[in-house]
């Protein structure tokens, strides 16, 4: 199995022109223009298959990070490969969709919880990796407190990080709704992130109409400049 091959000839040009528009940190030359569950299905096929990648094209990534989560392995298998791959991560879709395949860190809680740690001090595509990772698998009854002690601390320049946390915090508010209301009430995020949040919470569907408003009303108004 010829991987790179495979991603061209699947391949579809008006999805790769639809597809830079949403990742402009990603250089246009490197994108192929593979749907996603393609990239899942080939990534799955080079599991099977034991295949290398070349690590060059923006779709080449994904797979790679994909077949780490895809492939059957001992936790510090797992691990080994992940730090190898997360300093490739170079935009917010390889993360989030590569983040999204790392199911064994739902059996290996503690395990994955320390590995991330070191993330959170790391470059804007190191510290989302740990928030969406935190988001992902962390927002449970065991991992909440902690979670949130993290995702309000975090004071960051990043675009993508600060829309990171107020992803990650949105999904919060669902199931722990009081601890997260809590932050907002206290103002303990910075104002973008409050706000951020805030509208993020608004946008999905659990959440009651009579919250929402009571959302809005707490929102931070920026401070005029005169």
């Amino acid at each position: 199995m010829n991987l790179r091959e495979e991603l061209f000839e699947n391949r579809d040009e008006k999805f790769k022109e639809f597809h830079i528009k949403l990742i402009p940190d990603c250089d246009p030359d490197r994108v192929i223009g593979v749907r996603l569950p393609v990239q899942r299905r080939i990534a799955k096929r080079a599991v099977k298959e034991n295949a290398e990648n070349e690590l060059y094209y923006f779709e080449e990534i994904m797979v790679k990070g994909f077949t780490i989560g895809y492939k059957k392995n001992t936790i510090e298998g797992y691990l080994s490969e992940l730090r190898e791959f997360v300093p490739l991560i170079d935009n917010w879709a390889v993360c989030d969709s590569t983040c999204a395949t790392y199911k064994f860190a739902l059996k290996y809680q503690s395990e994955v919880w320390e590995f991330i740690q070191s993330y959170l001090d790391g470059g804007e595509y190191e510290i989302r990796f740990a928030v969406v990772m935190l988001m992902d698998y962390f927002l449970n009854d065991d991992y909440i407190d902690r979670s949130l002690n993290i995702l309000k601390s975090i004071r960051s320049e990043y675009y993508y990080v600060n829309m990171a946390i107020s992803w990650a915090l949105s999904y919060a508010y669902v199931s722990y709704r009081d601890k997260t209301l809590q932050i907002l009430e206290n103002k303990e995020l910075t104002p973008w992130v409050h706000n951020k949040t805030i509208q993020k919470i608004c946008e999905s569907y659990r959440v009651e109409k009579e919250d929402k408003q009571y959302l809005k009303s707490i929102k931070i108004k920026a401070v005029s400049s005169n």
